[in-house]
């Protein structure tokens, strides 16, 4: 029996966590090139957090709109063009919105299909956050074995992440995290006897990092942080060191270092989204990337999961910095999203 109506959360207008409201919508219908999905997991990226209070210029929605950029399920209706051979196809969603509803629709050409043995949990958090620290180490800082990585936010989703891969490209690794419960996360996932975690909320960090990377500095400072601690960045990069910024959950960043400290100091700033550098679908990084999370070297941060009715909860919670890893909403779950 053909569903008309579908349970959703959605963003009327921006505001707040409370913006985010429950509403029945009709079941969408796939158009050519599309394919619909039953949801089942949607992760909690904080794009859409930013979205839902309208602070990303370089990525405008129109309201109302569902959020959930990123979310797995199961393909059930495809539209023209697109081989029937892709219903029941167990899949992931990264290029359009609405993972906060039952039903949602994407473009067949940029799903990716997940593996056997990844389950649609752990397949709607794996590719984001991996993704960003990949891109952000091999190609932003081009990190070596060797390298000394600092990783601002080692308890989120991306810096947890970019703590396994530098490990494994050979570097030494510190990560920031605040407070003692962050920290314990942050080096459970880093697992290198060789690596640190350092409480960034205690006064003395920039001195515990300074003689944890040495008399050279740091290489690599990936920072998805900002905010007030952004500054010591410029204190503790080494000579032809890399600071790559990520984001700014924290704040903006404290203006970045004038043209003449920059030469003096013989290093450089930059960004990176993923959105503008991830190559296509099945590129080089996704076997990669697919290898090492299928056999447990690199753990993909999922820390808690609440059901959809509470995402305007989980939201605040994102917002006050009490989340960690990646957070997950579950839609249909394991079961209903088959």
């Amino acid at each position: 029996m053909k569903r008309a109506a579908m349970r959703a959360m959605v963003v009327r207008e921006p505001g707040g966590p409370e913006a985010l409201q429950p509403a029945d919508l009709p079941v969408p219908q796939p158009g050519p090139g599309e394919a619909r999905l039953r949801v089942a997991y949607a992760g909690m990226n904080p794009v859409d957090a930013m979205l839902r209070r309208a602070r990303l210029e370089w990525m405008p929605v129109r309201y109302p709109f569902t959020p959930g950029i990123e979310h797995t399920g199961v393909v059930d209706a495809v539209g023209e063009g697109v081989d029937a051979a892709l219903v029941g196809a167990r899949v992931l969603s990264r290029v359009s919105f609405g993972g906060y509803a039952e039903f949602s629709l994407a473009p067949a050409a940029a799903l990716v299909r997940l593996p056997d043995g990844m389950g649609l949990a752990v397949g709607a958090a794996y590719r984001g956050c991996s993704s960003t620290a990949w891109y952000a180490l091999h190609g932003a800082a081009r990190v070596t074995a060797g390298d000394r990585v600092l990783v601002h936010s080692a308890a989120g989703a991306v810096g947890a992440m970019a703590m396994q891969i530098a490990r494994d490209a050979g570097a030494k690794v510190c990560g920031l995290a605040g407070g003692p419960v962050k920290v314990a996360f942050a080096r459970g996932l880093l697992a290198d006897p060789a690596g640190e975690v350092l409480d960034y909320l205690q006064p003395d960090w920039p001195a515990q990092a300074r003689a944890f990377a040495g008399p050279g500095g740091f290489d690599i400072i990936l920072d998805g942080n900002g905010g007030a601690v952004a500054a010591a960045n410029h204190g503790l990069i080494g000579v032809l060191g890399r600071i790559v910024h990520l984001g700014a959950t924290a704040g903006a960043p404290a203006a970045s270092a004038p043209t003449p400290q920059l030469i003096a100091g013989s290093y450089s700033i930059g960004g990176m989204t993923l959105r503008a550098v991830e190559a296509k679908m099945g590129a080089a990084a996704d076997p990669i990337i697919l290898r090492e999370v299928l056999a447990g070297r690199w753990r993909v941060p999922v820390s808690e999961v609440v059901p959809l009715a509470e995402v305007a909860a989980l939201h605040a919670r994102l917002e006050a910095r009490q989340v960690m890893g990646r957070a997950l909403i579950e839609v249909g779950g394991e079961v209903g999203g088959r």
